[in-house]
């Protein structure tokens, strides 16, 4: 049921035209970035790794509000499952971040931006961390489509807050000691420090860092459906 589901919100996402802008922001960025040569390797990658998270944290919340709240009710009557519903927005982004983090890390690559040669060692890591911050930013922007916050402008305020608290996250830990914003921000800063330090860091220090990505990911998803399964979607009409 759900390649179908997945198919239909693509072609429903894409003849919208709201997906241009997000995508364009992401593209151009990345194009810009690579404008000069040659680029030190983990830290383009750790740099475009947060372009991905902002533009996927855009796109996300463009994807989930392109549909009208009349369709996405005789969609959601028709699989006879809200949760069914809202796990196939979930792999339809996943689909598209999937794409764009591919295409994000192969680029430089194909076109000798590198000073070096990336090896496919960096390049597995660049794509881990691309994917998993896209997905961090899809999962922070499930929580404030118009479903759960009804203004806009407070949506789009509230997701710019967190974007930029969340890439600043390491200066933040400074002014604030304990386990209180490591725990609760969303590891945007780590991974992309992570990234940048990939070469000295151990495998185990990697790996820590990827697992906290996932694990946070995991749960705003996971009470994301939990969540979507228990509300009535029909108030909206």
């Amino acid at each position: 049921m759900m390649r179908p589901l997945i198919t239909y919100m693509l072609k429903s996402y894409t003849s919208s035209q709201r997906y241009f802008a997000p995508v364009a922001s992401i593209v151009i960025s990345v194009l810009f970035l690579y404008t000069y040569k040659p680029n030190p390797v983990m830290s383009s990658y750790a740099a475009t790794a947060v372009i991905l998270f902002i533009g996927c944290a855009w796109m996300g919340l463009s994807f989930l509000n392109h549909e009208q709240a009349v369709q996405r009710q005789v969609t959601i009557v028709h699989l006879r499952s809200t949760v069914k519903y809202s796990l196939g927005g979930i792999l339809t982004l996943a689909l598209l971040t999937l794409v764009l983090a591919l295409l994000t890390v192969i680029y430089p690559v194909v076109t000798g931006s590198f000073v070096e040669p990336a090896g496919l060692y960096r390049m597995t890591l660049a794509f881990a961390g691309h994917m998993l911050l896209g997905m961090l930013g899809i999962s922070i922007a499930l929580y404030l489509q118009t479903s759960w916050v009804p203004k806009s402008s407070y949506a789009i305020g509230i997701l710019l807050i967190i974007l930029i608290v969340s890439v600043g996250g390491k200066k933040l830990e400074e002014l604030i000691p304990g386990p209180v914003v490591p725990v609760l921000l969303p590891p945007a800063a780590p991974m992309m420090n992570a990234l940048m330090n990939a070469e000295e860091l151990s495998f185990m220090s990697l790996l820590g860092s990827f697992a906290h990505v996932l694990v946070y990911i995991m749960l705003l998803c996971g009470f994301y459906l939990y969540r979507s399964g228990r509300m009535d979607y029909g108030k909206n009409l």
